[in-house]
């Protein structure tokens, strides 16, 4: 008996082309959004890195560039954006804040945000970084100390290692008086006569062969170098012709404020009297003299920290409150000179080149040290885990 069985099994190969389309479609659209999603992924992951390493970079930059008169003088709590003063791309948009801890310690936290060329935010990351004040370490012992001897001449100017607080600054946070120190402290010999000797004041007035005042003295103050500190500095003086009439000024805008972008700006050591500008009297800038010789003259006045890579000359009517450090040799000459603070010289020579004389005081103070020091103090990360990126 025959089994019966289709004879017609036309259109089968026709079904069997579309299922395989079919599948084949659907491995290829799987493919292809794998494909896309891989690619968008991988953008994401892009913008998102970008928007991370320019939040780094944010705070890197503040903390580089750090505004020791606008950010040193905020209180304890208190968060103030800052500008960056360089740009990160035209589609990164970074906005640091930095909010001030404690009386050393600051949040700085820096937001970047990744956008298309419309504006239309890609990614967006924020780093917080924790940093601490650096401060000066400033050993001076005397008014006036010096790696070689003095030499002084006339019987006009007086050197006094007695404490005492600046003119007008009396009641200010910071501002005592402590010990009195030496008039003149040196590695070598003060080269006096008995009139002269009597201009020096201090306890002792004067102290020679002093085994303490080394070339380190002059070079590392704490955890910072002359180097580092030469790298901080707010002003320049690259010339070696005198520098003449430097004083505080302000702003044009209203409310006025205190010019920090003018570079014969030096703060404001007055507290009274013509031309004084209250503005700037807590602007205590870092100066550095590049120059073989730094000449300051003409009745400039400022505060702050002073270094001088090569020899210093003061001549006629200058004032300074602070710190000064000079790597060279000192002649101060001329009448109205004061130097209120103290004043570091490494290499005074015996010579009639490096002299101290006229009509100048030299002042020791703890108090325009102190200001000076912390005024001017740079922000560095902690060596720890000094930031996180936050999200």
């Amino acid at each position: 008996m025959r089994t019966s069985r289709l004879a017609d099994e036309r259109g089968m190969a026709l079904a069997v082309a579309i299922f395989a389309l079919v599948v084949v479609g659907a491995l290829v659209a799987g493919a292809f959004f794998a494909g896309n999603l891989e690619q968008a992924t991988g953008r994401n992951s892009v913008y998102a890195a970008e928007a991370a390493d320019a939040a780094e970079a944010g705070a890197a930059n503040v903390l580089s560039d750090w505004d020791q008169f606008n950010l040193n003088n905020i209180g304890n709590g208190v968060s103030v954006a800052v500008p960056l003063q360089t740009s990160l791309g035209a589609r990164v948009t970074v906005t640091p804040t930095v909010t001030r801890l404690n009386d050393n310690l600051f949040l700085v936290k820096t937001l970047a945000t990744r956008t298309t060329p419309g504006g239309t935010v890609l990614a967006q990351r924020t780093v917080a970084t924790v940093a601490r004040l650096t401060y000066v370490t400033a050993t001076a012992n005397a008014a006036v100390t010096a790696g070689k001897s003095v030499n002084f001449n006339g019987n006009a100017f007086e050197v006094d290692g007695n404490d005492k607080v600046p003119p007008g600054w009396e009641g200010e946070s910071g501002c005592t008086t402590g010990d009195a120190k030496a008039g003149v402290r040196t590695a070598d010999t003060v080269a006096t006569n008995a009139n002269q000797d009597e201009n020096i004041l201090g306890v002792p007035p004067q102290v020679e062969h002093d085994p303490t005042v080394t070339a380190n003295f002059f070079n590392i103050f704490g955890d910072v170098t002359f180097d580092d500190l030469k790298k901080s500095a707010d002003i320049i003086l690259p010339l070696t012709t005198p520098y003449n009439g430097a004083a505080p000024s302000l702003t044009a805008g209203v409310p006025q404020r205190c010019n920090t972008a003018d570079q014969m700006n030096w703060g404001e050591p007055h507290r009274s009297g013509a031309g004084y500008k209250a503005q700037c009297v807590n602007y205590f800038p870092i100066l550095y003299g590049s120059g073989t010789k730094t000449t300051l003259a003409a009745g400039g006045r400022g505060q702050g920290l002073l270094l001088v890579e090569g020899d210093l000359v003061i001549e006629g009517g200058f004032e300074w409150t602070g710190l000064i450090v000079a790597k060279g040799g000192i002649k101060i000459t001329g009448n109205g000179n004061k130097i209120t603070g103290a004043l570091l010289a490494q290499d005074v020579a015996i010579d009639d080149l490096n002299t101290i004389s006229g009509n100048s005081t030299l002042q020791y103070s703890s108090c325009a040290l102190s200001k000076a020091i912390k005024g001017s103090a740079v922000a560095k990360p902690l060596n720890q885990r000094s930031w996180v990126q936050v999200y």
